[in-house]
């Protein structure tokens, strides 16, 4: 993961650089959108913001990370933060230079931005209650955190034709909504297997 962090923190003058271009009003929003969405950034309707989407894997975080979410928000002037349905976080509001140092802080503690947004694989859903449902089959955890890191290997490498996304669901039930995803996985006993 070293070589792929390092490729990703070389990403982001280049991402700065286009973000004050967007602001200048050298490139349009749609323009700026092609380039910005694979890092989980979007320029807001007001033209003067932006959204940064950090991808939380399957939703699994703890408490360390949240503090970081936490700080970065209050040094970011955030009052409110977005949990997303595929389980990552959005800071709304943002300058350009803000979206760059919470990437760059991202990266360093294993929370990505890249590919949460645009033509990738998106973050992996699953059940909430995976691993503690007592209706549920086995637990889907660790099948859908080996899916979130095939995809964020190679984040940098897709060329989808649309985002595509996956969820895994560990009962019948269908927490993870794996009937209304790309691809969906749920879990199930056959013959005590």
């Amino acid at each position: 993961m070293s070589e792929l962090k390092d490729e990703l923190l070389g990403e982001i003058d280049q991402l700065r650089e286009n973000g004050i271009r967007f602001l200048n009003g050298d490139i349009s929003k749609m323009e700026f959108k092609h380039i910005s969405c694979g890092f989980g950034v979007y320029a807001e309707r007001n033209k003067k913001t932006f959204v940064v989407r950090l991808r939380i894997p399957s939703g699994i975080t703890d408490i360390e990370e949240l503090k970081w979410v936490y700080e970065k928000a209050k040094e970011c002037g955030l009052e409110k933060i977005h949990l997303t349905t595929r389980e990552s976080i959005q800071f709304h509001n943002l300058s350009i230079d803000d979206v760059c140092s919470i990437i760059r802080e991202g990266i360093k503690r294993n929370i990505y931005t890249r590919g949460a947004g645009g033509d990738y694989p998106r973050n992996i859903a699953m059940s909430p209650l995976a691993g503690v449902d007592k209706f549920e089959a086995f637990d889907v955890t660790p099948y859908a955190l080996a899916v979130n890191n095939y995809f964020l290997r190679r984040i940098t490498s897709y060329n989808l034709p649309r985002k595509i996304k996956v969820s895994f669901s560990s009962s019948n039930m269908d927490l993870g909504h794996c009937n209304v995803t790309d691809l969906g996985f749920l879990a199930v006993n056959k013959d005590g297997k």
